[in-house]
């Protein structure tokens, strides 16, 4: 039902084709213009903020908003743009002390007061995401729901409000598809129409604002779906030109990439992102988007089977010294460990595979990200004929789904519910009991395909589907192996091993 739709690019790329040279260099991170009430210095901080904001680069977008405060103690909007730093909404609920530092910032913004209506208005809209959602948030993810809610219902308002507002449609357009991200639950089908609303939208924009960052970043994250990323793949390809020093706009286009299985593609923006990251460090720390763009280049190096180019990927993963705190950074070092050993059969290594490591960051923080590792290691030692070790691995997992449950992190639990079942069903293989263990394996792997990918990775860490599929064929149950390296492809396109066990599987029939 989607492929009907036809991105509005040809035109995009006509503009962008005939935009000034000069001007496009001039401005390192896209073109925003917003306008402020500020003087002259705190104008130019606040822009520069704005479009780190666009990209996300949110730990450079802050002290630019607080340099523009600096400047000019009575600009209302240098502390608007300090508030929205404080959340990040396509990536995890806030910290308390982004909470903290949000509301402090927002409170003082409105304080001031700004001299025109339409800072007031952009002011007040983004003050709904600081305002206390009341007793029904039971947990941090569904008090995070909620905010996110009441920012998206005040966006559409800003946006209805001033409907040729690029900045206005931009943060509508992230407010969606952020809501519809919190949605993510094996009992609920996803309709793309939020993301569909939100792609739309931006590709209207684009026809006047060809430079705009945010229009490009929401818009693929928009079409981060294996149903949709065909419609995004030219936007993708020219968002480097606005950025070309800015990690998170070099990496966003291959969540396109990923999705149509371009691995050449992914390899190399993700290689550039990561060499942009280690000039961005966080408060001396190395930036999470580091190793995000890592992961991204393991994922694609074992795709190409360029095993050399795995290997370097995995001692620089190891060398990373002091990390910023965050999931992506967690998860960005266990999975490219756990991927190099699974995507290659390496099952005695998997087996050995050191949990939390390197100790750069407090990794009882990250059960999700954690878990990784005792995934590879469970799955390893079950196929090198140490159950008991498998077993205490599966039950490690297990530990890390109640974590999180009890945490009210459900997207995770689900996810890593997945991985527990496939080492559980693995080890009732090697026990001889192959009818429960293709039941589990197959269980395992509809509740992880009934989640969409989280886009804080390129994709599973090894797809419980193909791990079902390797028994299937193991057992000599050919045709439903096929059927199974088959239902993984559609999911995750031109993956190297579905395809070779695609071709075994119906060689053999």
């Amino acid at each position: 039902m989607f492929r009907s739709i036809i991105p509005v690019v040809t035109i995009i790329l006509l503009i962008i084709s005939c935009t000034d040279e000069h001007h496009m260099q001039s401005h390192q991170h896209g073109v925003v213009d917003f306008e402020i009430s500020c003087n002259d210095t705190a104008q130019a901080e606040f822009e520069t903020g704005l479009g780190h904001l666009h990209h996300m680069m949110y730990s450079q977008a802050r002290p630019r908003f607080e340099a523009a405060a600096a400047s000019d103690p009575d600009c209302a909007m240098a502390y608007w743009g300090i508030a929205m730093t404080g959340f990040q909404p396509l990536w995890a609920p806030s910290s308390d002390e982004d909470l903290s530092l949000g509301r402090e910032s927002i409170r003082t913004a409105i304080e001031l007061g700004a001299a025109t209506e339409r800072e007031q208005d952009f002011i007040h809209k983004a003050a709904a995401y600081y305002e206390d959602p009341g007793s029904s948030a039971v947990d941090r993810p569904s008090d995070f729901q909620m905010r996110l809610r009441a920012w998206m219902e005040a966006s559409r308002d800003l946006h209805d409000r001033y409907p040729d507002n690029v900045d206005a449609a931009a943060f509508y357009a992230l407010s969606e598809i952020s809501y519809a991200m919190t949605h993510f639950s094996p009992h609920r089908e996803r309709d793309f129409k939020r993301e569909l609303r939100a792609g739309e939208l931006m590709e209207r924009f684009l026809e006047n604002y060809p430079e705009h960052p945010g229009l490009f970043h929401y818009l693929i994250h928009a079409y981060d779906s294996s149903d949709l990323a065909h419609l995004a793949e030219e936007v993708a390809r020219q968002y480097d030109q606005l950025a070309p020093d800015t990690p998170h706009a070099l990496h966003m286009p291959s969540h396109i990439f990923v999705r149509l299985g371009y691995w050449e593609d992914t390899a190399e923006w993700n290689e550039r992102s990561a060499d942009a990251a280690k000039q961005n460090p966080f408060n001396g720390l190395v930036s999470m988007h580091y190793p995000h763009a890592l992961d991204y280049m393991m994922y694609a190096y074992l795709q190409l089977e360029d095993y050399g180019k795995a290997a370097e990927i995995l001692q620089k993963v190891r060398e990373i010294g002091g990390a910023q705190p965050h999931f992506a950074t967690a998860y960005g070092i266990a999975a490219a460990q756990a991927r190099y050993v699974m995507e290659q059969h390496k099952w005695e290594e998997a087996a050995t595979l050191r949990v939390n490591y390197p100790e750069v960051i407090n990794w009882e923080n990250y059960p999700g990200a954690s878990a990784l590792f005792n995934y590879a290691r469970g799955i390893g030692a079950a196929r090198s004929g140490d159950l008991e070790q498998a077993e205490r691995e599966q039950q490690s997992i297990k530990q890390a789904v109640e974590t999180m449950r009890e945490e009210g992190n459900v997207y995770w639990a689900y996810m890593t519910d997945a991985l527990s079942k496939a080492v559980k069903g693995w080890l009732l293989y090697e026990r001889g009991e192959m009818e429960e263990a293709l039941a589990l394996l197959s269980e395992a792997a509809n509740l992880e395909e009934s989640m969409d990918k989280h886009p804080i990775t390129p994709g599973e860490v090894f797809p419980v589907r193909e791990l079902h599929a390797e028994m299937l064929k193991l057992e000599g149950q050919l045709e439903e192996a096929r059927e199974a390296f088959d239902k993984s492809l559609e999911r995750t396109p031109n993956r190297r091993n579905a395809l070779k066990g695609l071709e075994e599987s119906v060689v053999g029939l």
